[in-house]
């Protein structure tokens, strides 16, 4: 990817200052998302795509199983 086309993507995400102090970083990621993308099946249902949870929170000893 080129710097103007870097530029333009980043803009739009709003990463311009992401985009002049870690050029390169950028374009790597946006390159790996690019492949990554390509990478996922075309017929995949959203009901079939994993559903990631994380929690903020610390769980109490009575929620935890033994």
């Amino acid at each position: 990817m080129d710097k103007t086309d870097l530029d333009r993507r980043a803009a739009e995400l709003g990463l311009e200052k992401l985009a002049r102090d870690h050029a390169a970083d950028l374009d790597r990621a946006l390159t790996s998302a690019k492949v990554m993308a390509g990478r996922l099946p075309r017929d995949l249902h959203w009901a079939e795509e994993p559903a990631h949870t994380y929690s903020l929170t610390p769980r109490s000893d009575k929620d935890h199983d033994s």
